[in-house]
């Protein structure tokens, strides 16, 4: 393949949506993948929405996701600094032909609209202006009429092209019409406006969301006008919901994240997310899931991107994001938990705490009796289900206390300790929960925590002893 050159658009009128990081990962992955190059330009002509607050939630949940667009990319645009550039070439359109000024209002397009609906005919404006000669209708723009620019669009022309995900497709443009590309002061609308960047930036393949597909024959029609070698495009499915609607954030469950900062808030690993994300239509043609992004970026393949709507599952997120957190390397987990928190974590204790873990605050959860005292509530140690009565917290707990005091200091981990527990265990003829629960709840005071064993390794003989005296009193 010769130089792959692809560009990441996003409109800075709202937060990091996941269908949007999910087009940037798409894009990023396909150009590492072939040593290619990256173009960032923020489409940010809508100046009322545009913020610069969602420039930042943006450009640093895509860094959060491990795609640090600032410094990757080979250029870093904006679009709004090329509209000089964008009115060049609509005026060069305009000298070669293949524009015209529309003196057609909006109102009475409108009428030709709702006439072609009640005839229950489909309504393609063509322009009465088309056929007008250039000296006619520079004449008529010195009259001050408003007007727009459209397309002299060719009659009866098959647009064809080869989606790089969805094969081969055809469009008639006697179902386009004279489409506008500008506005009467020469300001360019945005599908002029990305065809003109992209051509001058040098983009080879434009990879981009299902809702943009409608666009292309479109801009095929405005390359050629242009007489620009066009780009391969790629049309990326679009994302539902549980009820197969478009995903939004106005339809799901709140607790559902949608934007990126959403999975940051909940204490979400971006690692969770990146491999959650890429398996909405990418299928690597195997049983694997799991996948580092270097692994990532040597497997990502066009052709495996599933043609079809991808359906969001948040409880699978969750599920990446619990095997990535009881998984991950300790030392990249403990930087992401500081980040998080704001404060470090020994690793070791980091390890335990992140067995019961499925996310940050899980964490953050474990580490309060991990860290810290938690004090005892002596009722905990009691359970009708597993037949614990204060009798058999009499017996086992004193028993737990010799048994830990016969532990050499340097012997004190989770292993000797198990293997103590089973003999004791044998020795008191009490079920295992019997005498776990109230060992653990001991050191925790928790009905569900790490175990016994871990916890105690954690604590260290001294502290461990000192918990369980407590709770005998």
């Amino acid at each position: 393949m010769s130089e792959v050159i692809v560009r990441m658009p996003p409109s800075p009128t709202g937060g990091l949506h996941l269908g949007t990081a999910r087009t940037a990962l798409f894009n990023y992955l396909f150009a590492k993948h072939n040593n290619g190059k990256i173009i960032f330009r923020w489409e940010d002509t809508d100046k009322e929405r545009s913020k610069k607050e969602f420039e930042t939630e943006i450009l640093d949940g895509l860094a959060w996701l491990g795609m640090d667009f600032e410094k990757e990319s080979s250029h870093f645009f904006r679009q709004s600094e090329n509209r000089e550039v964008h009115t060049e070439w609509l005026m060069k359109l305009w000298e070669m032909e293949k524009v015209f000024p529309c003196f057609v209002t909006p109102d009475e397009i409108d009428a030709q609209r709702k006439e072609a609906t009640a005839k229950k005919t489909n309504f393609v404006f063509w322009s009465p202006f088309r056929d007008e000669t250039k000296e006619v209708l520079e004449e008529k723009m010195k009259s001050g009429d408003k007007f727009v620019w459209r397309l002299r669009t060719m009659k009866d022309q098959d647009i064809q092209f080869t989606d790089l995900i969805r094969g081969d497709i055809s469009v008639n443009t006697n179902t386009l019409g004279d489409f506008v590309v500008a506005r009467g002061d020469g300001s360019v609308l945005y599908m002029l406006a990305n065809v003109v960047d992209d051509w001058t930036q040098g983009v080879t393949h434009v990879l981009r969301g299902e809702d943009h597909i409608s666009n292309t024959p479109k801009q095929i029609l405005l390359y050629q006008a242009l007489g620009a070698t066009l780009p391969q495009f790629g049309h990326i499915p679009l994302v539902l919901d549980a009820q197969k609607r478009k995903l939004s954030k106005r339809n799901v469950d709140p607790d559902t994240c949608v934007l990126i900062k959403d999975f940051q808030e909940k204490g979400f690993l971006p690692e969770a997310v990146v491999n959650g994300l890429v398996l909405l239509g990418w299928n690597p043609k195997s049983t694997e899931e799991v996948f580092t992004f270097d692994q990532l970026v040597n497997a990502f393949d066009l052709g495996n991107v599933n043609p079809g709507a991808a359906q969001y599952n948040f409880d699978k997120m969750k599920w990446f994001n619990t095997h990535w957190v009881r998984t991950m390397d300790l030392k990249i987990l403990a930087k992401h938990f500081e980040k998080f928190a704001g404060v470090s974590c020994d690793e070791k204790v980091l390890d335990v705490a992140r067995e019961k873990s499925r996310d940050m605050y899980d964490i953050s959860s474990q580490l309060e009796y991990l860290t810290a005292d938690p004090n005892i509530n002596p009722e905990l140690l009691l359970s009708e289900k597993m037949n614990i009565d204060q009798a058999m917290v009499q017996k086992v707990l004193p028993a737990i206390q010799a048994m830990l005091e016969g532990v050499n200091e340097n012997e004190f981990n989770r292993e000797k300790i198990r293997e103590v527990a089973t003999e004791k265990i044998a020795e008191l003829e009490v079920k295992n929960g019997q005498f776990l629960s109230p060992f653990r709840i001991a050191l925790s005071n928790r009905p569900v925590s790490v175990g016994p064993f871990e916890i105690a390794e954690v604590l260290g003989k001294d502290e461990t002893l000192r918990r369980i005296e407590r709770a005998l009193k």
